[in-house]
């Protein structure tokens, strides 16, 4: 395998492994079992220390836990979606094999996922992202009418996130150099 590819490799690898921990550490702030644990650590980095505290607080608290979980778990998709495919696209373009990359057939609905997620989860299409609607993949429809909506008009999750990711893994085993 060409360096660059391991690189590639390994970049979908940690990015892999990064939105399990974060999965495992939405499992352990939902269960409540991190409060008692985030109350008492600190994360400590050249001259600053930041406390938990207020992370556990948020977690106590029944009507906030649900928006900074949601807005954690939103961080968890985008980094994953985001960074996987500027990833790929990059080691595409570099090694002249963009072209195959845009004929894949969840190409454009993950481009479109990857913009939506990066403009705080709204729909903002240019004319070139018009021309490509309406798109489909999975039983989700991307639509034109959807522009400047937000989160909530289609079902994207962490089991998409997943699946996408899933198709990310294998284009890039199975079918590039």
């Amino acid at each position: 395998m060409r360096p660059e590819k391991e690189n590639l490799v390994n970049q979908l690898m940690h990015t892999r492994n990064s939105y399990i921990m974060g999965l495992a550490a939405m499992s352990l702030y939902q269960s409540g079992q991190a409060i008692p644990l985030l109350e008492n650590h600190i994360a400590a980095f050249g001259d600053y220390t930041v406390t938990f505290n207020q992370i556990a607080a948020l977690l106590k608290n029944e009507s906030e836990r649900g928006i900074v979980l949601n807005e954690f778990n939103k961080m968890l998709m985008r980094t994953t979606i985001k960074e996987s495919f500027e990833h790929i696209k990059d080691y595409c373009e570099s090694t002249d094999q963009y072209k195959l990359f845009k004929q894949q057939k969840w190409y454009e609905f993950a481009r479109m996922i990857r913009n939506f997620l990066s403009h705080n989860c709204r729909f903002i299409f240019n004319r070139f992202d018009k021309e490509r609607l309406p798109l489909k993949w999975k039983g989700i429809e991307i639509t034109e009418e959807m522009n400047y909506k937000g989160l909530g008009l289609i079902p994207f999750g962490n089991t998409q996130t997943w699946e996408l990711f899933q198709e990310f893994e294998n284009f890039v085993h199975n079918h590039i150099k």
